[in-house]
């Protein structure tokens, strides 16, 4: 070949090896005295995590960088004014944090730096984020449910075998049976509707997380689902007890307080108060014909009628009640006008429980508003969580949390967004503490009591995941 012909090839060839360098490598920024090349993620690769670190390195041959004129934008969101770009002696990095991380598929970056000398340099890159799906890092230790299960059954074993012994025992030494046990120590209906739910509810939750973390693919909130299945374990029976307890103790005033009214005409007929008690426990047949029943025994057992009337009215659980019973007992007690003391009582009782039941009625609007305002949260919510993948940038930049691009530019700094399966969850997580807190409120409001309010938060909690599940699946 001759020199003229291969002359020319020389020169040009290290061009054309820079260039396929190039082309095989990361993509550098425009030729210039500042210098960026992408180090991750790779231009058009993929990633999978939805929180990688963003890396670029800059070379400057004529100055040094001006780290507080470095902006980094993910997918067109400048999240500069995070406070997580780092900028080192070679290289900008910004590890995108689990509050933001980002979205599954196509994503974006672009890196803008300027050096102390005025040299702006920008590059920009198309990624992919495609994280696969691991069972989240269970905080049970790697327990399975069948092992939970196993651990239950053997402890359960232990336990019974144990107080089966000790029953034994007493069996042969003092003749010990369930039957006269229970007759002397009744079992508190605490132990039944509150403390063995919340023992059922403490197991569930031990089976239902190992399940929960050792499964792949179950939503991302399952572990709420969790609790809130095991607050309904722990609580209903509780709930409706309490329900039940209230409405008791209202049939039981009302009773008391015609039965006072009864007792007060045998008295005035000449009947002693003693005598009046066992008669009319012949005649009663609503609520109170039990507790009659075992006072007008007691009275056939000659026990002196204050100290039985003071013991029938115990099992009821109205202060409203015992203060009337103690009163009418203090009056027989000292003697005297007797029947106009238990008429009197009798009257005054009677007005309180309808100035009480009108009450009632009266709370019936305070507590609609109190709901209809747990609805307007929910709305405003679920409103925020519709348009929150529309909404654009916000313009802080007179707060001075950043700076221009450039000498002069209008570009605003912007505040990154929170995506919107964090809002979802954080947001449905709010929704269920204040469900609990409001049937909380409406219980103290109405009825003096926070565990009468059980039953509206467990409503509410109800409530507040089907709207979820229906309108955010």
């Amino acid at each position: 070949m001759k020199p003229a012909l291969w002359m020319p090839l020389v020169l040009i060839a290290p061009l054309l090896i820079g260039a396929q360098a190039v082309a095989v490598g990361s993509l550098p920024s425009a030729s210039g005295p500042l210098v960026l090349t992408i180090l991750s993620p790779a231009t058009n690769g993929t990633v999978g995590t939805t929180t990688p670190t963003i890396e670029v390195q800059y070379s400057d041959s004529v100055s040094t960088i001006n780290s507080s004129l470095v902006f980094v934008y993910v997918d067109d969101e400048n999240v500069t004014a995070t406070g997580l770009v780092t900028v080192t002696d070679h290289v900008i990095a910004y590890p995108v944090p689990s509050l933001l991380q980002l979205r599954d598929g196509a994503n974006n970056a672009t890196v803008t730096a300027t050096d102390m000398a005025g040299n702006t340099a920008s590059i920009s890159w198309n990624f992919t984020v495609s994280p696969s799906s691991p069972p989240p890092s269970s905080p049970l230790g790697g327990l399975t449910p069948a092992r939970i299960l196993l651990y239950l059954g053997v402890a359960a074993a232990v336990a019974g075998a144990v107080v089966g012994g000790f029953i034994l025992y007493l069996r042969q030494t003092a003749r010990f049976t369930f039957r006269r046990y229970f007759a002397t120590h009744p079992v508190r209906k605490t132990y039944l509707v509150l403390y063995l739910p919340i023992a059922a509810a403490f197991v569930f939750v031990l089976v239902a997380l190992s399940y929960v973390f050792s499964t792949p693919g179950l939503p991302s909130n399952a572990v709420d689902y969790v609790f809130i299945a095991a607050i309904f374990i722990a609580l209903t029976a509780f709930g409706i007890d309490a329900r039940a307890e209230m409405q008791r103790i209202r049939s039981f005033e009302r009773a008391f307080a015609q039965f006072l009214f009864e007792m007060a005409d045998a008295m005035r007929g000449g009947i002693d108060p003693a005598k009046a008690l066992v008669e009319l426990a012949k005649t009663h047949t609503n609520i109170l014909a039990k507790p009659l029943r075992i006072a007008a025994d007691a009275v056939r057992l000659g026990r002196p009628f204050e100290a039985i009337l003071r013991e029938m009215v115990a099992p009821m659980r109205s202060r409203l009640i015992r203060r009337y019973a103690g009163l009418i007992a203090d009056a027989s007690t000292i003697g005297g006008e007797t029947a106009t003391v238990v008429y009197r009582a009798a009257k005054d009782m009677d007005d309180f429980v309808k100035i009480e039941e009108e009450r009632e009625k009266q709370l019936m609007l305070p507590v609609a508003v109190i709901y209809i305002a747990f609805a307007v949260l929910m709305a405003v919510l679920f409103a925020l969580l519709y348009i929150a993948p529309t909404l654009g940038t916000l313009d802080v930049s007179f707060l001075g949390l950043g700076t221009p691009i450039s000498g002069g530019a209008a570009a605003a700094t912007t505040v990154p967004r929170l995506s919107v399966p964090e809002m979802k969850e954080r947001f449905f997580e709010l929704m269920v503490i204040n469900a609990l807190g409001t049937g909380a409120i409406i219980g103290a409001f109405t009825e003096g009591r926070a565990r009468y309010g059980i039953l509206h938060s467990l409503g509410l909690v109800a409530a507040t995941t089907i709207a979820f599940l229906v309108l955010f699946p």
